[in-house]
C-alpha cells in the first residue's frame, strides 16, 4: 500500500488545502511547515511509502493542539489509511 502523497500533485494539493483554511504552508519536498497567525504551529513529514505522517507541535499557542486536530482532519480528507503521529 502506498499513500496518495507519493505523486507530487497531491503534495501541493494538501498544502492548498492548509492554506485555503487559514494558516501558512511553506512545502519542501515532503515537508511542510506550517504557521498559524505569525507563529510557527508544526511540522509536517510525510512518509508515504511507510504509510506514517509525521507532526511536529511547536507548543507556542495555546490554541495549538486545536489547530494540530484541524490539520490532521485535512489530512485524513485526503489520506484516511496512514499512521499520524503528533509529537
Amino acid at each position: 500500500m502506498i499513500s496518495p502523497f507519493i505523486f507530487p500533485e497531491n503534495r501541493l494539493r494538501l498544502a492548498w488545502l492548509i492554506r485555503d483554511n487559514g494558516f501558512s504552508v511553506r512545502i519542501h519536498g515532503y515537508e511542510y511547515l506550517v504557521a498559524y497567525g505569525n507563529r510557527f504551529l508544526c511540522l509536517i513529514l510525510l512518509q508515504p511509502t511507510d504509510m506514517t505522517i509525521l507532526v511536529k507541535e511547536f507548543k507556542w499557542l495555546d490554541e495549538s493542539r486545536k489547530l494540530i486536530r484541524k490539520i490532521i482532519e485535512l489530512i485524513r480528507t485526503m489520506d484516511e489509511r496512514s499512521r499520524i503521529v503528533v509529537y
